[in-house]
């Protein structure tokens, strides 16, 4: 196993309920042989940790996931697990969407100091990507349906740092953002960092 190796098998690691598996077993045991690989590993842990943090913050309306299976055509047979699951991730969305506005209310003096960068990277759908680490060609066309739906957006970096996408205070760029949706963009703008997560409100999109 070399850095690489690790390194993408950790861009999935969860916490302690992936600790049982030989591979990523393997890879943490590597990451502890490479200090620059510790690092990343110990900064996407953190990143993921404030995410779940926030999420378990927020209380969904009671019922909510029985009401959506209910209402909601499932597009497979049904298999109960694969319902539970897309429950969870409609879930998630009601989360992340309830935490962005709370972060938004606070956005709008922090960006007047924010450092402007370039970032290049893939255009994530951060809701399949927090709840089933979905990304890549494969999922271009959810993720495109998700983040033109007005779900959070994301942009992940070859080496693994996720940023969250937003517009200018009162603009939503999920519109413009959909049509990269798993493609390889480079985006400039303003980086702020609140609660250990990073965001970048975009200001320009090119296609590489």
């Amino acid at each position: 196993m070399n850095t690489r190796e690790a390194k993408e098998i950790l861009l999935l690691y969860r916490g302690p309920i992936d600790d049982s598996d030989l591979q990523f077993r393997a890879a943490l045991d590597y990451a502890k042989s490479d200090p620059e690989l510790g690092q990343w590993l110990r900064e996407q842990t953190e990143c993921y940790d404030t995410i779940r943090a926030k999420l378990r913050a927020i209380e969904p309306a009671p019922g909510l996931s029985e009401k959506i299976v209910r209402n909601r055509p499932i597009p497979f047979p049904r298999d109960w697990s694969r319902i539970a699951q897309l429950a969870a991730a409609v879930l998630i969305s009601v989360g992340i969407t309830a935490l962005l506005m709370k972060w938004s209310e606070h956005r709008h003096s922090s960006v007047a100091d924010a450092q402007e960068i370039l970032v290049t990277g893939e255009v994530l759908d951060m809701t399949c990507y927090i709840a089933s680490n979905l990304s890549g060609p494969d999922h271009a066309k959810c993720a495109r349906i998700c983040i033109r739906n007005g779900l959070p957006a994301g942009i992940k970096t070859r080496d693994g740092k996720v940023y969250l996408l937003t517009g200018e205070p009162g603009h939503s760029v999920n519109a413009e953002l959909a049509d990269y949706a798993a493609q390889i963009v480079t985006i400039k703008g303003r980086q702020t960092v609140r609660d250990g997560f990073t965001q970048l409100q975009v200001e320009e999109i090119r296609k590489l």
